[in-house]
């Protein structure tokens, strides 16, 4: 989904999203003057700064412990430290901001608040290129892709999947998976996630309608009554991948509290196995139970 890759990116601190969004944060928080803000307005302006300090040693983590040597707890009282001391500093911080403002206005600058921005914004670019830099070194060898056994949980589900119909192009997509492979990277971890990209031989047929979503769907329940969807995807009448996602069924408030909750896929820790599943067709109402 575009949102869930925006929201990856941006919570990526190599990322050139990430880079753009929180330089131009930083810059838009030092375009405002703490002294012409009222008490509430002020409370505010720290609690936005306390926030992003603290979401930027949060998703630091993700570089500097990529092997979790720093458990949850560690890492949330980190965090909440972070926060804490911006907090703690903040009219320390509002001093200095004023100091610097009133320097700049003394040479003569037409609009010193707007110079004090762009010099934020340049600092905070610098230093997320630099830790860029010094996180992915030029002679780092790209991952490459290599295709394995595909794993019979994953080659069970999609079976599950393409036996509903023999339409949609399924008794080729059958034959496909028979011999499929899965495509992981050589750098890969291991950790789990709900996405097994598939290598199928080039001599096989190939499915009609050739790019496209399978219309069954199978459906489970995890995390107490949080549905999620098991989707086959298919390109130039291939199968190319297995994938696991939120349910179609989610409210906007489910999917809104699913995100800024910080959760993801990769918690689920597992596939599902076939008996877990509903199996669902699109239908012009959307996802509904095969045969009713």
């Amino acid at each position: 989904m575009p949102f869930r890759s925006a929201l990856r990116a941006l919570n990526d601190p190599t990322s050139i999203t990430h880079g753009v969004v929180s330089s131009g944060v930083v810059a838009a928080l030092t375009l405002i003057d703490p002294r012409r803000l009222t008490v509430g307005q002020r409370a505010v302006y720290r609690l936005a700064n306390a926030g992003l300090a603290a979401w930027f040693v949060g998703i630091g983590f993700r570089g500097a412990d990529p092997s979790g040597a720093v458990p949850p707890m560690g890492r949330a009282a980190l965090v909440a430290g972070t926060a804490g001391a911006t907090l703690g500093f903040a009219e320390a911080g509002e001093a200095v901001d004023a100091r610097v403002h009133d320097a700049i206005a003394r040479t003569g600058a037409r609009h010193p608040r707007r110079w004090l921005a762009a010099g934020a914004a340049v600092f905070a670019l610098g230093s997320w290129w630099l830790s860029r830099a010094l996180e992915t070194p030029e002679d780092t060898p790209e991952a490459q892709q290599v295709a394995v056994d595909l794993p019979e949980d994953v080659r069970a589900l999609a079976a599950h999947l393409l036996t509903a119909t023999d339409d949609f192009g399924a008794p080729e997509l059958r034959a496909q998976l028979a011999d499929a492979q899965r495509l992981v990277f050589d750098d890969s971890d291991g950790e789990f996630w709900p996405d097994a990209q598939l290598e199928v031989p080039d001599e096989l047929p190939r499915a009609v309608p050739a790019h496209a979503t399978f219309p069954v769907a199978g459906r489970f329940h995890a995390f107490g009554d949080l549905s999620f969807d098991v989707r086959l995807m298919v390109v130039n009448g291939a199968l190319t991948s297995v994938v696991v996602d939120e349910g179609a069924d989610w409210t906007p408030d489910q999917r809104d509290a699913w995100y800024e909750s910080g959760h993801d896929l990769g918690e689920l820790g597992d596939w599902p196995v076939p008996g877990d599943l509903e199996l669902l067709i699109e239908s012009p109402t959307g996802l509904r139970a095969i045969g009713a």
